[in-house]
């Protein structure tokens, strides 16, 4: 009897230490594949000028709720914060044509075609929330006709949205991610100051927007629901500040499609380039602005030329695209 437990006890320790040693080598397999996280991670500044020491990094400091930003004195704290800022410390998204009539090459090049981006909304007298500006081209051509301007931009204490990459440390990424939003945010206030705009900035998080920036006209998403995370719940928070035009511009998925198809493409470049997340297909555009209430939709399409990867060395490329402007009815 003692002979038949002792065998049974040694066959059960023998699969417990085979299913622990199964286990080890699992977990040993993963952990070589996983990267641990960076050493150097780049250095992020948000404004400061680099003679008097005053460089604030990121992720900074937002205001309490992120609210009291569009007050006056906010505004000129921003942009004197910014004052400091030069061609060396920017990225220009957008081509641009300075009012001396020099030309800042951009990986996009929007001049002449504003109106098609922009689906010919109308947006004459109106105040028009910019979701995501970049370098600022539409924000001053929609300043030149507009009553007002405000531009979004992720900021403070928040990351773009970034696919994760397995083995990848996603603090390194988000720093590396945000050193270059930094420098696209700094064109956009260098352009300010050539172009004396009088458009305002605002920062914070596209899925929450402060409370206080109020109600607008139209509100603008140029290019942007491919980049985010839940692209529904940021449309969603535009949606409750607009009165009258939502204006969605995306890359067109695939011309040969039916416009009506609902279809949103996940990943649509690998992990290429983290950033993005979706392509969609008009439709897909359609169905969710008749979901918030702008059921009335106009879709046009277009093309924009564009340097892929944002390599300058080479042409730019036509790159086709829709625009869907969303009514309240």
């Amino acid at each position: 009897m003692r002979g038949t437990l002792t065998k049974q006890a040694r066959r059960i320790g023998g699969r417990v230490k085979r299913r622990a040693g199964g286990q080890l080598h699992r977990w040993r397999r993963l952990r070589a594949r996983w990267t641990p996280p960076r050493s150097d991670p780049p250095s992020v500044v948000l404004r400061g000028s680099p003679e008097a020491g005053y460089r604030v990094p990121w992720p900074a400091y937002p205001p309490p709720g992120y609210l009291g930003q569009l007050v006056p004195s906010y505004q000129e704290k921003l942009a004197k914060s910014r004052a400091w800022i030069g061609r060396d410390d920017c990225h220009f998204y957008h081509a641009t044509t300075l009012p001396d009539g020099e030309v800042i090459q951009g990986a996009w090049d929007l001049r002449g075609r504003e109106d098609a981006y922009l689906g010919g909304a109308h947006l004459d007298g109106r105040r028009i929330l910019e979701l995501g500006p970049a370098s600022g081209h539409l924000t001053r051509y929609m300043e030149a006709v507009a009553g007002e301007v405000v531009s979004f931009d992720v900021g403070f204490d928040r990351s773009v949205d970034l696919l994760p990459r397995y083995g990848e440390d996603p603090e390194w990424a988000r720093m590396d991610a945000m050193s270059h939003i930094c420098m696209v945010q700094n064109s956009w206030w260098y352009l300010a100051r050539q172009f004396d705009s009088s458009a305002k900035m605002v920062y914070g998080n596209i899925y929450e927007l402060p409370g206080d920036i109020g109600v607008f006209d139209v509100s603008v998403l140029a290019a942007i629901l491919l980049h985010l995370r839940n692209p529904f719940d940021a449309l969603q928070q535009s949606a409750g500040r607009t009165a009258r035009q939502i204006v969605v511009t995306e890359p067109l998925q695939d011309p040969t499609l039916p416009s009506d198809h609902k279809l949103m493409r996940f990943a649509p470049f690998g992990n290429e380039n983290p950033g993005n997340w979706w392509l969609f297909t008009p439709g897909m555009i359609v169905e969710m602005l008749t979901h918030l209430g702008f059921a009335r939709t106009h879709v046009t399409y277009h093309t924009q030329p564009h340097h892929l990867a944002h390599d300058l060395t080479k042409p730019a490329q036509d790159l086709a695209m829709f625009t869907v402007v969303g009514e309240r009815i």
